[in-house]
């Protein structure tokens, strides 16, 4: 009975997370909660974040400042986070396979706040293998992948890039170092 309402409890958790994710998507910009953006986002990839196999869970650290509510596409913003989070969990799937991670725990650390251009900023940062200087140029245009055949599009990062930048005027730009890891920053202003 136990297993039962745990398989209950996870499938409400889901079907919210996936109402929150998807049903928000609208031709208008609304009010919104970017933490419960990025923690359904979180909770739709939680089978990506469990132990599998022989890799261990991917430890997700999250320090939220407290923000108002940001007038935005939400349903876009959500898929921003969705294409970033996801691409953090590759990178650190591919560090453990290449044995790159040097016995440290894989995490992925998202930090909120409001700069001092009164904009809300979201870091998202994992602790994988890193992008080179020459990926990084390369990063948001349309079709680059540095990932196998059928493992990515080249579609994720550029569709996110305009989202931010074109559709809310924002800024999305990242800081890596090979080795070491990469984080994502996403500023989008406060209206």
């Amino acid at each position: 009975m136990s297993s039962f309402q745990l398989g209950s409890e996870r499938i409400q958790k889901v079907s919210n997370s996936l109402r929150s994710f998807s049903g928000s998507d609208s031709d208008a910009k609304i009010l919104a909660n970017l933490h419960l953006g990025l923690d359904s986002t979180l909770m739709i990839l939680q089978h990506r974040l469990k132990a599998n196999g022989d890799r261990p869970g991917i430890k997700v650290i999250k320090s939220y400042a407290t923000l108002p509510l940001v007038n935005c596409y939400v349903g876009k913003m959500n898929q921003v986070f969705m294409n970033i989070l996801a691409n953090a969990i590759d990178a650190l799937d591919e560090a453990i396979i290449q044995d790159k991670m040097s016995n440290k725990i894989p995490q992925i650390q998202i930090i909120t706040e409001i700069d001092s251009e009164q904009s809300v900023v979201i870091r998202i940062a994992d602790n994988g293998i890193g992008i080179p200087e020459r990926v990084k140029q390369r990063l948001f245009e349309p079709l680059f992948t540095t990932k196998i055949v059928g493992k990515g599009t080249g579609l994720g990062l550029s569709i996110a890039y305009e989202i931010v930048v074109e559709k809310h005027e924002g800024v999305l730009d990242v800081n890596s170092q090979p080795g070491i890891g990469t984080e994502f920053i996403i500023k989008i202003p406060i209206e």
